[in-house]
């Protein structure tokens, strides 16, 4: 390595820079952003999930805290508010955050508080995939395919392939909270 034009030290040849940290505009960026806060989430004592690498929790006596990970957006949720605000201030400590407070809307899922919990809904995306795919004045059915009849293959294609594939992905999103939906758009896909 050399110094580069313009950054020549005269007195100290040899010297080059040394990048310290990696965080936006770099290949690796997104990679160097979760590993530091994985490792920040381990030695705090928070456990990796075994099935999904966004997902961590915390145990402690009885209380159970989790925080799951999108990008750069994060979920805290526990049984114990007092030690989710403790490993909060702790996250706070190290990492540049803002406290939304109580989650009302993550990743196209709205949570709406009942009774005892959270009932997880789908509506808005639902209402803003029917607009984007021009069926918002659609008549809805109560069941969305029939499963005594067999499917017809037809070789024809979609008039517009990519417009297709983008509607039946989202249509798989609303799987999550949709139980009556998977066999209809397993057909689909």
């Amino acid at each position: 390595m050399k110094q580069p034009p313009g950054y020549e030290d005269s007195t100290n040849p040899g010297h080059v820079c040394h990048l310290q940290h990696s965080l936006y505009g770099l290949k690796q960026a997104p990679r160097a952003w979760f590993k530091r806060l994985h490792d920040f989430l381990l030695s705090a004592g928070f456990n990796s999930s075994k099935t999904n690498v966004s997902l961590f929790y915390y145990t402690a006596g009885g209380a159970r805290v989790f925080l799951l990970v999108y990008v750069d957006d994060i979920i805290m949720m526990g049984t114990d508010a007092t030690l989710v605000t403790t490993l909060l201030g702790r996250l706070a400590s190290t990492f540049k955050i803002r406290d939304l407070g109580s989650p009302r809307f993550f990743l196209g899922i709205e949570t709406v508080p009942f009774d005892n919990g959270l009932l997880l809904s789908q509506r808005r995306y639902m209402t803003d995939l029917l607009g984007r795919s021009g069926m918002a004045d659609c008549k809805p059915l109560t069941t969305p395919a029939a499963v005594t009849k067999s499917v017809i293959q037809t070789d024809e294609l979609h008039d517009n392939p990519t417009q297709y594939r983008r509607i039946v992905g989202a249509l798989q999103y609303l799987t999550i909270t949709r139980p009556d939906l998977p066999y209809a758009v397993n057909r689909l896909c």
